[in-house]
């Protein structure tokens, strides 16, 4: 992981924020300073497959992150919560 680093959205899970197909910029430097927080879009790594989604929720260390499509998501309710070392930087622009 870079400074900062492009990755380009798959799917319709966070509709309307992003598009299939759309890109976002990520960095993982605002996490060195302060843990992520309700709201923010992060980029995760779970099995060895990169998501995009939203931090709805913060319990004991453990955030259960979704899409903003809810219909279309594969997220927590699937994946479970994730962990802080799961969590790979904040999207911080869309591009």
């Amino acid at each position: 992981m870079f400074l900062l680093s492009k990755f380009k959205i798959r799917g319709h899970s966070m509709e309307p924020l992003f598009k299939d197909g759309e890109k976002a910029l990520a960095s993982f430097i605002p996490y060195l300073i302060s843990k992520p927080k309700v709201k923010d879009v992060v980029i995760f790594k779970v099995k060895g497959k990169y998501f995009v989604k939203r931090v709805r929720d913060i319990k004991n260390g453990k955030y259960f992150v979704e899409g903003d499509n809810k219909k279309d998501s594969l997220d927590s309710k699937n994946l479970g919560k994730i962990s802080n070392q799961e969590i790979v930087a904040k999207v911080i622009y869309k591009l």
